[in-house]
């Protein structure tokens, strides 16, 4: 089937609004029924992530289920040839090898087990759900529109209850609404910064307030990684497309200034972003990210070659520094590849750091390809970001932290179906 090109980003918002519709209507009554209730399903992922983490779960887990299903049924294992996917599968074995070899075998493979089913939905999308372009530009616009819903959640708490201790908690009564806006949301965010900075000028300006809007309430959140994690996107996103300096450096100036004025706004949250991020720079004891991340090095010495088992840090760590006072355990050591040394030594970290650079080199490549489709150019951007090395990050193994990034790495993913259409 000849898929339809992209959505020209020249027509008025409301236009293109109309014709990303009105092609995902298309493209859904080509598929067959049962096909058209999944991705439809698929469709409400944005929305459902909004509910809490055991819905989103499901909603994750069945798609890459079906797919699995589906690809047996059809007898198709055309998606197995790709090398991100064998790199993908790589790392899941070594996992599971360190898993089967810990000191807590059984919990340490329940959790290697199940946690292949994050890469397996980016397959699902990338080969399957997400082929058809129409509905993977649906599925950005179904994304940006849950973005701007969470902002909207958000704004309505600070008008009800306030800012509580610097932190906003609406819609799940935890800490975690800025991961929504910073991960789920990143791959409309760079999209929209993209536009933003390279479209014509009615685009461009909604573009532009859109994100600005989101960009506030990633200040309000108080999450200072997943704040940094959206001005570097943005700044590459106005560089990766269209490229004109003035527009690129003038969006970036508005996005810095909102943030500034959001601070301003906001009593002594200036702070939070800035002398407390210098103060919690792991670079001596002081630091408590210092102490932390330094305990995932010690179990790395421990177990140097498989680690101490998958997903056993949280277990084990106290056991590990009855020597080392100097350092605090936790349920990982906050940082994605010092957590893959720990728990799977080096084979985990090479099996892992392949798996990662495998699957950004594929869709930066695609950008190359083709430069003229926003959505292709931008794509690289969200598991640069997500896996970027020198950060803060959640426990790599974990539920919540896996549901909101691997939803947006698999839509990222489906850019490589995004061919240059000549007009």
């Amino acid at each position: 089937m000849l898929l339809s090109p992209a959505p020209s980003s020249e027509t008025s918002p409301l236009g293109l609004l109309a014709r990303l519709l009105s092609d995902a209507k298309l493209a859904l009554s080509d598929l067959p029924k049962w096909e058209r209730v999944v991705h439809i399903f698929w469709l409400l992922g944005p929305f459902i992530l909004l509910i809490e983490r055991t819905p989103a779960d499901l909603w994750l887990s069945l798609l890459g289920l079906i797919f699995v299903g589906r690809s047996i049924a059809q007898r198709d294992g055309a998606w197995l040839r790709h090398f991100w996917v064998r790199a993908a599968f790589v790392f899941w074995a070594v996992c599971l090898l360190s898993a089967a070899l810990s000191s807590q075998p059984s919990y340490a493979l329940g959790e290697a087990f199940v946690w292949f089913r994050f890469p397996l939905f980016a397959m699902a999308t990338a080969f399957w759900l997400g082929k058809d372009k129409r509905l993977l530009y649906a599925m950005l616009l179904s994304t940006g529109l849950g973005m701007m819903v969470m902002t909207g959640i958000l704004t309505a708490e600070i008008l009800i209850e306030g800012l509580k201790d610097g932190r906003l908690t609406w819609p799940y009564d935890d800490l975690v609404p800025g991961n929504y806006l910073a991960k789920v949301g990143l791959p409309a965010f760079v999209v929209g910064v993209a536009l933003a900075a390279g479209a014509r000028a009615k685009v461009a300006w909604v573009m532009a307030v859109l994100s600005c809007a989101t960009l506030a309430l990633s200040v309000l959140a108080g999450e200072r990684i997943n704040l940094i994690l959206r001005m570097c996107s943005a700044l590459l996103a106005s560089l990766s497309w269209r490229l004109t300096w003035t527009k690129s450096t003038l969006i970036i100036m508005v996005l810095v200034a909102t943030v500034f004025a959001v601070m301003n706004f906001s009593s002594g949250m200036e702070k939070r972003f800035t002398t407390a991020v210098l103060h919690d720079l792991p670079f001596g004891q002081h630091s408590d990210y210092y102490r932390v991340i330094g305990g995932g090095f010690v179990a790395f010495s421990d177990a140097p070659i498989l680690g101490i088992g998958t997903a056993n840090y949280r277990d084990i760590c106290h056991e590990l520094m009855t020597e080392k006072p100097m350092f605090r355990c936790d349920n990982h050591p906050h940082n994605y590849y010092v957590q893959m040394l720990a728990e799977t030594g080096f084979l985990g970290l090479g099996s892992g750091l392949l798996m990662i650079l495998s699957m950004i080199w594929v869709i930066f490549k695609a950008g190359l390809r083709n430069r003229r489709n926003v959505v292709a150019t931008t794509a690289f951007i969200v598991p640069l970001g997500l896996f970027f090395p020198l950060q803060s990050t959640a426990d790599f193994f974990g539920q919540w932290n896996n549901i909101f990034m691997w939803s947006a790495v698999a839509l990222s993913m489906a850019a490589i179906n995004l061919t240059p259409v000549h007009e």
